[in-house]
């Protein structure tokens, strides 16, 4: 064998394994590529999934300062809203225009006008019938505010005008009430 004949299998050798870190860097680059340009498609997107979240049919309502006796809740105003308002610029009425499942959320917070134990019921209405019911049982803990979150699904029917109300027992002050309703069918209202 002759030194020139070792020289050239060795390049050989060389060349095939230039020829693989040649091949793995262009694979590595290309899954970067793609890595990033799947990142940069997700980003211009993230707009679009939000918007689609506010074309649902809902609204939701201002925050509600103190409440303490018996009623209808007196809304501020529509904070965020589509397909769906206050009734003929009434501050108690929800105007229905979609025919389905609700969700009905509130963020309450309240505590009591005296040392006893209370019981609240918020009611969902539409003329004839209670649609939702959510029933609070709390005791006095000093000066102290007791916050909860409530939901439930309701089915409202289009035309309707809903109401929520308030009964007790005994004396309670919700300091705020945060309300809002979510059509289950997105924005789809066929019916």
């Amino acid at each position: 064998m002759e030194a020139d004949g070792g020289h050239a299998l060795h390049r050989e050798r060389r060349t095939g394994h230039l020829a693989v870190i040649v091949v793995q860097n262009v694979l590595v680059t290309a899954c970067l590529a793609v890595t990033l340009y799947v990142f940069w498609v997700v980003q211009n997107q993230t707009p679009r999934a939000e918007q689609a979240v506010e074309d649902n049919v809902h609204i939701q309502f201002y925050e509600t300062n103190v409440l303490s006796q018996n009623g209808t809740v007196q809304f501020i105003g529509v904070k965020s809203s589509n397909m769906m308002s206050l009734a003929n610029g009434k501050k108690d009425k929800i105007y229905i225009n979609c025919t389905g499942p609700y969700v009905l959320y509130m963020n309450l917070c309240y505590t009591t006008m005296n040392e006893q134990e209370f019981e609240v019921n918020l009611q969902l209405q539409v003329p004839g019938r209670l649609v939702s019911n959510f029933s609070l049982n709390a005791e006095r803990r000093g000066q102290q505010l007791d916050c909860r979150g409530l939901q439930s699904t309701a089915y409202l029917r289009r035309n309707e005008e809903a109401s929520l109300h308030v009964y007790t027992l005994n004396g309670f002050v919700f300091k705020t009430v945060t309300v809002g309703l979510n059509y289950l069918l997105g924005s789809r209202c066929d019916y």
